[in-house]
């Protein structure tokens, strides 16, 4: 019965990986190389400089949204995959009846709302708890001696956002301080900054 609900896994989110694989890589590279020749191609390297130093904290501010934004988003989606797939498991091939498959699939939900709440405030803590997570299904699934496919589904689905998630929250955090003290070393630079937007 497992070999059939991993099958039916692959079979339907295997072309969809690959259809997102083969268009998002080629389509990034080559966002990326138009922006680095476009930047270059207009400016010295003296403007480009200060441009950069007066715009590092508002690069810094965007890279630390777009890191815990993702770090959140895969903490979220992967709480809700795992409850329906918890659900859909114990209700399905089980057949342990609707209360008991509820209460199966509650316990990743309230597993990503706690992340997430302790994220929000201590994203070292939150990096750290995912990591520990991590090894521990890693442990859990050698220990149980999983097969290949399983070790698959849990690599792809929980493993390697787990994983992305943590080093996320850490680098997020990371970055977040050093643009603290960056803004108190540099109390002028607030003043440029002001002055640029204003104009």
């Amino acid at each position: 019965m497992m070999m059939i609900a991993i099958a039916a896994v692959l079979l339907l989110l295997g072309p969809v990986l690959a259809v997102v694989l083969v268009l998002a890589v080629p389509t990034v590279l080559g966002l990326v190389a138009y922006d680095v020749s476009e930047t270059r191609a207009k400016k010295p390297a003296s403007a480009r400089a200060a441009e950069t130093i007066l715009g590092w904290p508002e690069a810094a501010e965007r890279r630390i949204k777009l890191e815990r934004g993702v770090a959140r988003a895969f903490v979220i989606l992967g709480g809700v995959f795992w409850a329906v797939t918890a659900f859909a498991g114990l209700y399905t091939f089980r057949q342990t009846g609707a209360l008991a498959a509820f209460f199966a699939a509650s316990v990743p939900l309230i597993a990503s709302l706690v992340t997430l709440i302790v994220g929000w405030y201590w994203e070292r803590v939150a990096s750290i708890m995912l990591a520990v997570a991590t090894l521990a299904v890693v442990y859990y699934s050698a220990v149980m001696g999983f097969e290949l496919g399983v070790w698959v589904i849990l690599g792809f689905f929980l493993i390697g956002p787990m994983l992305t998630a943590a080093v996320l929250f850490w680098l997020a955090r990371r970055d977040y301080e050093a643009l603290v003290v960056f803004r108190l070393a540099h109390p002028e630079l607030a003043l440029a900054v002001a002055e640029t937007s204003a104009s």
